[in-house]
């Protein structure tokens, strides 16, 4: 179990370092769509994928001390981990999503406004 809530916060923190990532870069950049979500999830597959093929085609074989870690053990925790931050990164962006689309009064555009002064920065609504 111990393991497990490792392997998620470590997965979190890598949720939270690829979100930031990628707000900074559309900040930088506000042509690009970067949607951190998706490159999370891709990476969670990638790591999946690897982590399947490194504990059942390599260590499955390994003699020496390897014999004794047997991370097969630990893959279910480490799989369930992986699945368990795809899902919570994409319960966020839908949570996100839907506040954007209830600030836009249910997935309206926001009222058009006519600038009325430069200097004193007001507007009327059309």
């Amino acid at each position: 179990m111990v393991n497990f809530i490792c392997f998620l916060l470590w997965n979190l923190a890598l949720l939270f370092a690829v979100r930031v990532g990628c707000w900074l870069i559309v900040c930088a950049r506000p042509d690009l769509t970067l949607h951190g979500t998706r490159i999370f999830v891709g990476l969670m597959a990638i790591a999946l994928a690897f982590d399947t093929a490194v504990t059942f085609l390599v260590f499955a074989d390994a003699g020496g001390p390897w014999q004794a870690h047997n991370p097969s053990e630990t893959y279910p925790e480490r799989a369930f981990a992986y699945a368990l931050a795809a899902l919570l990164a994409l319960l966020i962006a839908r949570h996100a999503r839907r506040q954007e689309a209830r600030k836009t009064r249910d997935g309206q555009p926001a009222a058009q406004a006519i600038e009325t002064s430069p200097y004193s920065k007001s507007t009327l609504p059309m």
